[in-house]
């Protein structure tokens, strides 16, 4: 294994941009969530909006903020 950490492309992050912008356009179509739908979907916007981030226009490394 190596001991470099995993990396996104510019290209990935949009891809996920795109595809949480698409499941929170699904969710916003249903007139109820249950509660694990609606701490999913939370937790998505929570995502998006560090994605927004332009210091990740260009890719990002990924790193676990702890051991487990």
């Amino acid at each position: 294994m190596s001991d470099q950490p995993p990396q996104l492309t510019g290209e990935q992050i949009l891809a996920l941009k795109f595809a949480a912008h698409r499941q929170l356009a699904r969710w916003a179509d249903k007139p109820e969530l249950q509660p694990r739908q609606l701490a999913r979907r939370a937790a998505l916007i929570r995502a998006v909006r560090v994605l927004e981030n332009r210091a990740f226009t260009d890719g990002c490394q990924l790193r676990a903020t702890s051991d487990g």
